[in-house]
């Protein structure tokens, strides 16, 4: 069987990732493609088009030096290392990257995504940038969604309504380091939920093609932010949600990823997490796109392992594959 490397960038302490392979899904999904003939090497040291420092065994990390890679699967965190970051792509000389930079910083930016997906011809919430203009826009929508315009993981974002507070800056992502606000139309959830939304995570798969994975659903009756933190509830979509919504859902994800495609640098697009939200009458919303999706399918295959745990493992190795296959360096 040909066989290839491919490079997955992560930050690293000093020595081996802590327990085995087996423990971790992305481990599993490693020992699964290396029985394929494709090789993931964990580091965050790149020089020459060669990565520095870990490849899965069973039961164990094994340390390597200087493996040439075809490219990298970048789970690097950028924006927290912007220095760390650009040395590694320095040392991957020009070899592929996925998700590439320039559609994380795309993703990244909620304003600027957002104008990508509508030119393109999908519909979202209205989004307000400019802060003299918020009042006057929650008044025409009567509730809105402060957000950080580069923010991650929900922070920062709180539902207003008319007369409520309107800073013009918010905590974002990095500590100590607050963004310009934006203001998204809230859309009014099902009766009985102050918020039902989903998150999606579409991948392609070797062939090029996308594939969409199991909607996690999230919905408070309570809370219309909607944070498994805050205590929001999560389950399948396919178990809480109409066929209809998750049928529309299902067009809309693959709308936005087509749209994030057309870019000069979307032939190397390998995922996305898309997040939507549902109206009163069960009709999806797409609100952002995030080309770093975190916990891709964990909390379904920790509350159900019997029908997520290779779903899971699946979604972690699926880039790899993509990568090795469009690089040519897996046949």
């Amino acid at each position: 069987m040909a066989s290839c490397n491919v490079g997955v960038l992560v930050p690293l302490q000093p020595g081996a990732p802590r327990g085995t392979p087996e423990e971790m899904p992305i481990g599993r999904a490693a020992l699964r493609l290396e029985a394929e003939g494709i090789r993931m090497v964990f580091g965050a040291q790149a020089a020459d088009g060669a990565v520095t420092g870990f490849v899965a065994a069973p039961g164990c990390w094994l340390p390597v030096e200087r493996v040439a890679v075809v490219g990298a699967y970048d789970r690097y965190p950028s924006k927290l290392d912007p220095h760390g970051h650009a040395a590694l792509r320095n040392g991957l000389g020009g070899l592929p990257l996925v998700n590439p930079l320039s559609l994380t910083l795309l993703c990244r930016d909620k304003l600027e995504c957002q104008r990508h997906l509508e030119a393109r011809g999908l519909v979202l919430p209205q989004l307000e940038a400019d802060p003299t203009r918020f009042p006057d826009r929650l008044q025409e929508w009567g509730a809105g969604f402060l957000k950080p315009r580069y923010g991650a993981y929900g922070v920062g974002v709180r539902r207003v309504l008319p007369r409520d507070p309107l800073p013009p800056e918010l905590p974002g992502a990095v500590a100590g380091a607050p963004e310009p606000s934006l203001l998204q139309r809230a859309v009014t959830p099902p009766d009985g939920w102050a918020g039902i939304s989903v998150r999606v995570l579409v991948q392609r798969g070797s062939d090029g093609g996308w594939m969409v994975n199991p909607a996690v659903a999230r919905r408070s009756a309570t809370d219309p932010v909607v944070n498994v933190a805050r205590g929001a509830e999560a389950a399948p979509g396919k178990d809480v949600l109409p066929e209809s919504t998750l049928e529309a859902l299902h067009a809309l994800v693959h709308a936005a990823a087509d749209a994030l495609s057309d870019h000069p640098d979307g032939n190397w697009l390998a995922e996305l997490g898309v997040d939507a939200v549902v109206d009163a009458a069960g009709q999806p919303w797409i609100i952002e796109v995030n080309s770093r999706p975190r916990g891709r399918l964990e909390s379904l295959a920790e509350a159900d392992p019997g029908r997520f745990r290779n779903a899971h493992v699946e979604a972690c190795a699926r880039p790899i594959r993509f990568l090795a296959a469009r690089a040519g360096g897996h046949r």
